[in-house]
């Protein structure tokens, strides 16, 4: 009988630590028990911080449990979930769409008022990206509005009324953009949360924007003056980004003034903040990939030596059966420390886990700031070389009528004295040297080097060839060049024709491919 019972608590304890071993306890941390409060509790913690570190895990356990029966309101709740998972960490915005519109199948038997809102303001968010329809995404945000003052539910009523701001000038309702942008900035006065500061400041370049837009430009300058005061109220990021959108909106209401230089100085200065903020995040990116690289190679390590004194555990155990009934205190002894130790690794891989979901979600965020910012470089450089252009057509255009001048005063030698001013002016106006030498300064810096290599490649270039292959490199076709510079485009073939010629290029060969290269 005795022996009978050693043998059964023996087996036992094999069993159990074996389980330990090959790392299966973690499936015990969720339950069929269990996971209702847990959808529930991960749900409350997300439309309060819009953290959803939590939410693979709940995802992966619904998934190995399909059959699992749940509550209407728990399952409205964790479809609400799956969908701003694949919104968020896997950008996977048709999924998303279905997942929402089955979340609020459910949620509309309910009075959870809370979660329309938060359906129909994903869904707006979702809608932007899939058909940039804003006219369904405005109705949608104006339901989600009504939903979240149902509840009272100011944090989610500011995102709400930010993303109807965004929504309104994609329409080019600016006025009401203003309206919705006043609101959301007097809710986030009243909420009085730092974490909010990066909305309160967008708007203020938003509605300064809309302003601009709508040739209103004291009242635009009133508000950039307010986006100023908080250029150095905040912290690193938000800074930088303040500077941006600071200089944006100045450059913006340059460009309504028709004040370009102006308005060049603030773009630069613009890119090179949003350039600044993107080497600051690839730095954290790194940092970050180092502490996640030390944390795992700690756990692995630790895990080694777990597993280690597990093994030596069983041979004890075992021993102990064969020697003395006495060794069984000692494997029981074992047995608590290892079980200590497993609980401690259960920890650490929750930690990593966390982690490593925190990065891939930064990691995302990162990437698509890098394309905004990248997008924003190649608009301001094209903005930059068109307004280089329209000062160069504007030189030609003088040049024109002085010579037009000229011919008529020849023709016509009882011309008047003021005939002869006027063109002494005009002539005045005009310098080719410095219009090229100009030219050449502002182009360079679109393109360095740019003239520098067209040299060593035809140094026999005139300044006029010169100039057409700036307007060939910048993509113009041979009519636009014609409009652009008061000439016909056969003349325009013609110039491109010799250009070939000098850079001894055959007549099949693209003239376009080999600049482009330079």
């Amino acid at each position: 009988m005795i022996q009978n019972r050693i043998f059964t608590i023996t087996m036992g304890l094999f069993l159990f630590l074996k389980t330990n071993i090959n790392g299966q306890s973690d499936d015990l941390l969720l339950t069929n028990h269990s996971i209702t409060n847990k959808i529930s509790e991960v749900y409350n913690n997300f439309y309060e911080t819009d953290d959803t570190g939590e939410i693979e895990e709940i995802l992966s356990f619904l998934k190995k449990n399909h059959d699992l029966k749940l509550h209407d309101t728990i399952k409205s709740k964790a479809l609400y979930l799956e969908s701003v998972y694949n919104i968020v960490s896997l950008h996977q915005y048709e999924e998303a769409d279905k997942l929402l519109d089955q979340s609020f199948e459910i949620a509309s038997k309910t009075n959870d008022y809370l979660l329309k809102g938060l359906i129909y303001n994903d869904k707006a968010v979702v809608n932007g990206y899939l058909t940039q329809n804003y006219v369904t995404s405005k109705i949608l945000l104006e339901k989600a509005i009504e939903a979240f003052k149902q509840v009272n539910n100011r944090r989610k009523l500011i995102e709400s009324y930010y993303n109807l701001t965004l929504a309104l000038i994609d329409l080019k309702r600016y006025r009401e953009s203003i309206n919705a942008g006043k609101t959301c900035l007097e809710l986030i006065k009243e909420e009085n949360d730092d974490e909010l500061l990066i909305y309160y400041k967008r708007i203020f370049y938003l509605i300064a924007s809309n302003y601009i837009n709508l040739k209103e430009f004291d009242k635009a300058q009133e508000y950039i003056e307010i986006l100023e005061g908080h250029l150095n109220n905040s912290n690193f990021d938000n800074k930088v980004l303040t500077y941006a959108w600071f200089h944006r909106a100045n450059a913006d209401l340059d460009i309504s003034k028709g004040d370009y230089k102006s308005a060049v100085d603030n773009l630069n200065k613009s890119i090179l903040y949003w350039r600044q903020l993107n080497t600051e995040n690839k730095k954290s990116i790194n940092e970050s990939y180092e502490r996640e690289l030390s944390l795992e190679k700690a756990v692995r390590k630790e895990k080694e030596v777990v597993i280690g004194d597990q093994r030596k555990i069983l041979f004890i155990s075992f021993l102990a059966i064969v020697l003395l009934f006495g060794l069984i205190f000692l494997l029981v002894f074992f047995f608590k420390r290892n079980r200590k130790k497993n609980q401690q690794i259960v920890e650490l891989n929750n930690e990593l886990n966390d982690l490593i979901v925190n990065l891939k979600d930064n990691n995302l965020i990162l990437e698509e700031r890098q394309r905004e910012i990248e997008s924003l470089l190649k608009l301001n450089e094209q903005s930059l070389f068109s307004r280089i252009l329209k000062i160069s057509t504007y030189n030609d255009t003088i040049g024109k009528i002085s010579d037009d001048i000229d011919s008529y005063m020849d023709s016509s030698p009882s011309a008047s004295g003021y005939l002869m001013t006027v063109r002494k002016k005009l002539k005045a106006l005009i310098s080719e040297d410095e219009l090229w030498e100009d030219f050449k300064i502002q182009f360079e810096k679109i393109r360095p080097e740019f003239f520098n290599r067209l040299k060593e490649v035809a140094p026999n270039l005139s300044v006029n060839d010169l100039k057409h292959c700036t307007y060939i490199v910048s993509n113009l076709k041979s009519k636009e060049v014609a409009q652009l510079i008061n000439v016909s485009p056969r003349s325009v073939e013609t110039t491109r024709y010799r250009i070939k010629k000098k850079l001894g290029l055959e007549k099949e060969e693209s003239l376009y491919d080999l600049l482009a290269e330079l």
